[in-house]
């Protein structure tokens, strides 16, 4: 009776269908169920296309990322920042600039709204954005402006950025515009401005002598995309873990991520060390990897990001110290020495490029590098005409000879006899000698051709500096090579100009300016001119580069400027390397390619996310 019912009907109802069972054989039941399943299954994969067609992924707020560092934040203040990477890195993501440079190192606005420049390209007027704001929710002005630009020329805080803004007055024009006035053209001004902005309300009430020691300079208030959350600091003083948290108000786009965790460590290597944190998940991601280590960074949840970086690892020679360096024939043999390539392909793996300038690729006039394969034969020959040669055997015992002197005239007992002393003499001076080294120089005041070479303690360095050490030695200099801590080297090594030689790297940044590294009012801490190298002519030449716009007299200004580089030999040009980055997998939108600095990675970090949505093409 039911189906009859159903005699003429296109759509059964439901309590005919009910009764399909009954009537149906196990082949039309099976065939009945496969249809409904096939229905059911092209729906789904109906609505699967439809949300795929409609649907888009988008980043979503949450998330924490660990990025592990070998060193540690000393002072995370934008005034002192720029002599530690660790420091700048933080205030990359606490602070804000005027300007900043996005992921294709192109500046653009931060701070600023707008600005304009003069005709005359010597003032720079900018119109800050009304709805930045601090940390502690005070807003930002044009007298936080100005306030931190007197901070940085002040004598008494030795900033190092202080000698890029001497002589230029800064005033406040209104609440939210600021004008600096240049004494001259200055072309590569705007990218200095990307130094972050610090709160006079905070700063001010500090005296000035004291605000190196100042808290603030750990547990800082920024106007940047993420704020102070906490330190962790161990027993010893050191800190272990600094945590950052997003700002919500940022007045830009806030980032994605909820937390960025930063966790320090001593060193790379060992059951402690950065690398086995790595392994086991204890962090994301590393700030840098060397060469060396590469390959042992190779685990599922990174990549990988290898950055193009302005930067250069050199040997400075500090021609102020009264030795063998202030000979610059001596100065040429050693250069001659060297084998770049060799240094380059023992040390990073050929993952850079040797270089003999510090103008490097893509800047004004950069020149193709002769590649100095090491010329010891010649570098003998000059030598020659100056330093007279010794034997091993004989400096042996000139040594020998000398600390039996020595230790005669303060000894008393008898029974340190002549022959006593010289057994004791010789063990500890085969200790400083090396089997390899066939013979010394010596000059005609009898001096020595010794050598104190400094320089990192990193596997990058130490290799570097042997193959130096065994490339001297082959012309007959010793060299004494120190390793130091990173740490060190920022505060005690470069503060005193403790050394020889510096085995060293050199962050260019975006401006291709050297003023910095080669100008004689930079000799002296905090200044870069890291060799003590005075000359008129350089001097001349790096003011008329501060003050062209006209790319070939640029270009022109450069050559001359190494060609007198290269015929004083301050310093010989080693490589250029790559920096690589290690960012974990859960990362998306990491979109930087080159940088002027390493803090630069983090250019476009309030793109970057962890969680992701999704939402319709059509939303608004």
């Amino acid at each position: 009776m039911v189906m009859q019912r159903a005699h003429g009907k296109y759509i059964p109802s439901w309590r005919q269908v009910r009764f399909i069972s009954k009537v149906l054989t196990s082949r039309q039941k099976f065939l009945f169920r496969m249809t409904w399943i096939t229905l059911l299954l092209s729906a789904i994969a109906l609505a699967g296309l439809f949300l795929a067609q409609f649907r888009i992924p988008v980043p979503q707020i949450g998330g924490e990322y660990v990025e592990g560092v070998v060193g540690n934040p000393r002072l995370i203040n934008p005034i002192f920042a720029s002599a530690n990477e660790t420091d700048l890195g933080l205030t990359r993501l606490l602070y804000s600039g005027l300007v900043r440079f996005n992921g294709k190192q192109e500046i653009v606005t931060d701070l600023a709204e707008n600005y304009t420049v003069s005709e005359d390209k010597k003032i720079y007027t900018f119109n800050l954005v009304s709805n930045a704001h601090w940390h502690d929710a005070k807003s930002v002005t044009a007298r936080d402006v100005a306030f931190t630009f007197a901070l940085l020329e002040d004598p008494t805080l030795a900033s190092p950025l202080a000698g890029t803004f001497a002589g230029i007055k800064v005033e406040t024009v209104s609440e939210y515009t600021v004008r600096f006035t240049l004494p001259e053209v200055y072309p590569a001004f705007l990218s200095a401005l990307t130094v972050g902005i610090l709160p006079e309300h905070i700063w001010s009430i500090i005296p000035r002598d004291q605000i190196r020691l100042a808290e603030m300079n750990l547990k800082p208030i920024g106007s940047g995309p993420f704020q102070f959350k906490r330190l962790i600091r161990e027993e010893t003083g050191f800190i272990s873990r600094y945590e950052l948290s997003r700002n919500a108000e940022y007045y830009r786009q806030p980032p994605y991520i909820k937390d960025m965790v930063w966790q320090f460590y001593s060193e790379y290597e060992g059951d402690n060390g950065m690398l086995e944190a790595l392994r086991t998940k204890k962090v994301s991601g590393l700030n840098f990897i060397p060469t060396a280590l590469k390959e042992k960074t190779a685990v599922k949840h990174v990549r990988l990001a290898t950055l193009q970086l302005p930067q250069y690892t050199a040997l400075f020679f500090n021609l102020n110290n009264e030795g063998i360096l202030s000979d610059k024939t001596m100065r040429q043999a050693l250069s001659l020495a060297i084998n770049k390539p060799k240094i380059l392909q023992e040390t990073l793996d050929n993952e850079g490029a040797a270089i003999d300038s510090p103008v490097l690729f893509g800047f004004p006039g950069y020149k193709n590098p002769l590649l100095q394969l090491g010329l010891p034969e010649e570098a003998n020959e000059f030598l020659d005409k100056k330093w007279s040669r010794i034997s091993a055997e004989d400096y042996r015992q000139k040594l020998i000879t000398e600390y039996v002197e020595e230790h005669s005239s303060t000894s008393t007992a008898s029974t340190d006899t002549t022959s006593t002393l010289a057994i004791s003499g010789a063990t500890e001076i085969e200790k400083t000698l090396s089997p390899a080294q066939l013979f010394y120089r010596i000059n005609k005041n009898k001096t020595m051709a010794i050598l104190n070479l400094v320089t990192a303690d990193t596997p990058e360095y130490r290799e570097a500096a042997a193959l130096i050490a065994g490339y001297w030695q082959d012309i007959g200099v010793k060299t004494n090579i120190t390793y130091v801590s990173q740490k060190e080297i920022a505060q005690s090594i470069l503060k005193d100009r403790d050394y020889d030689v510096l085995l060293y790297g050199v962050i260019v940044g975006s401006d291709p300016d050297q003023f910095p590294f080669w100008h004689s009012s930079q000799v002296k801490y905090p200044g870069l001119n890291l060799s003590g190298y005075t000359n008129k002519k350089v001097d001349e030449i790096l003011l008329k580069i501060r003050q062209t716009s006209d790319s070939q007299q640029l270009n022109d200004l450069y050559l001359e400027f190494q060609k007198l580089l290269a015929e004083d030999v301050p310093a010989i040009f080693l490589y250029s390397p790559t920096y690589v980055y290690v960012l974990g997998n859960q990362i998306y939108g990491f979109a930087v390619e080159r940088i002027a600095h390493p803090a630069d990675r983090f250019a476009n970090v309030t793109d970057w996310y962890i969680k992701i949505g999704s939402e319709w093409k059509f939303k608004k």
